[in-house]
């Protein structure tokens, strides 16, 4: 048995649901296929996110946690932010992606879930569809005159396609979602070194109602260490044992980011890549949802736009690869670029960079945690810290700024 849809999305996540909302809204035919029983399940990441964003893209208030303290944590330093109208916040992960369900289905797009897909239909340059396996193990052939590959980490369809490899260096995180009724909940921990996070980060993320995502993630192969053991050197240290005291877990959570730049193209005739699926999130601190979100709505917008115009060709789908880079290419490559430069921090190293950190305001720490650069943040960030021109972070400051005056383009 064969169906035909206009838009076929692989992944009902953020960026598969924006896509099928996105399409929809555009008079495509749509289906949705998700291979998990339910959507939003399971969590794979943290949910830290910014308020801004959340607003941009129409996300109600009571699926977001605003947070006005943020403390940054070293070896031997501590530093702390404090924000008297929140700019971050901490998602509800499985009440945002059913959200993005009613949104995607009340535009007229169709979502299947505990469908698996393990063929990719081609008809010579031209992606026409994918085989899968239902509910009940049926199998059965789903066409469409676009396909949108937003399976996330796995990269379905995009690995099948020679739209690039399988990742290399991704980040591997492991985390408790615990009830810790002592937990302020208007302060976030981002905590660096050996002990805690080797070649990554831990966190504490609250979320509201006593709820606390407690975390660590590491880049592999950067390191070979395991996250999971760390978990428990998190939850014990000095600055968060009183605060989780008393807590459990009440959920349990892995999860994989790809740490690499994005993948060099996004679209090739009848196909797309969004969010994960494309490497389209910040790999500065892993962040994934909103970038998710805005290239699925880029990448929906345009496969309704080829429907409508009859084109599916490589030439009409590739206007989504110059949108998405005009407007996250630069930002995400500098990301990449500090995530490389300070992922092999040592103990030492982190010190340093916190003695820099709290010279900085409230504002630039935001705004670089945010991923808004400009000459004008890095420049600040000198004014502030002078040793900088004087150490060997001269060399990549100037790497930084050379990249955000170089003008964007579609291979950037």
């Amino acid at each position: 048995m064969s169906e035909a849809y206009n838009v076929l999305i692989v992944g009902g996540g953020p960026a598969g649901l924006t896509a099928a909302e996105a399409a929809a809204s555009k008079g495509a035919r749509v289906v949705v296929l998700e291979r998990q029983n339910e959507i939003g399940y399971p969590i794979h990441t943290s949910g830290g996110s910014w308020i801004s964003d959340m607003k941009a893209l129409s996300v109600p208030e009571h699926l977001y946690h605003p947070i006005h303290n943020v403390v940054f944590v070293s070896p031997d330093r501590e530093v702390s932010f404090h924000y008297d109208t929140a700019l971050a916040c901490v998602v509800d992960i499985r009440g945002l992606y059913q959200y993005l369900a009613t949104r995607a289905i009340a535009a007229g797009a169709e979502i299947r879930v505990r469908h698996t897909v393990d063929q990719v239909l081609s008809e010579g340059e031209r992606i026409v569809g994918v085989t899968y396996k239902n509910h009940v193990s049926a199998r059965s052939s789903l066409y469409a005159d676009v396909v949108i590959d937003a399976s996330g980490f796995s990269r379905h369809v995009g690995v099948r396609t020679e739209m690039g490899s399988a990742f290399h260096r991704y980040g591997f995180g492991a985390e408790y979602d615990l009830y810790a009724p002592a937990y302020p909940q208007d302060t976030v921990y981002l905590i660096m070194g050996s002990i805690y996070a080797p070649q990554g980060y831990a966190w504490a993320f609250p979320r509201g109602n006593g709820r606390v995502r407690l975390g660590v993630g590491v880049i592999h192969p950067d390191s070979d260490e395991d996250a999971r053991p760390y978990l428990n050197n998190v939850w014990n240290m000095p600055q968060l044992k009183e605060k989780l005291k008393g807590a459990s877990p009440i959920e349990y959570h892995t999860g994989l980011f790809p740490a690499e730049r994005p993948v060099e193209r996004f679209s090739r005739s009848g196909l797309l890549l969004a969010g994960d699926a494309g490497s389209h999130g910040s790999t500065l601190v892993g962040e994934g949802i909103r970038f998710a979100m805005y290239s699925g709505q880029m990448a929906g917008a345009v496969a309704g736009d080829a429907i409508k115009a009859g084109d599916n060709s490589a030439e009409f789908l590739s206007r989504f690869d110059r949108q998405w880079r005009a407007r996250f290419g630069r930002d995400m490559e500098i990301s990449y670029l500090v995530n490389k430069h300070i992922a092999a921090f040592s103990d030492e190293q982190w010190n340093g960079a916190l003695d820099m950190l709290k010279r900085l305001t409230p504002a630039q720490v935001a705004q670089a945690l945010h991923c808004d650069y400009s000459a004008g943040l890095f420049m600040g960030m000198i004014a502030r810290n002078p040793r900088l021109l004087r150490s060997g972070g001269k060399r990549f400051l100037e790497l930084l700024l050379e990249r955000i005056q170089r003008p964007a383009t579609a291979n950037a």
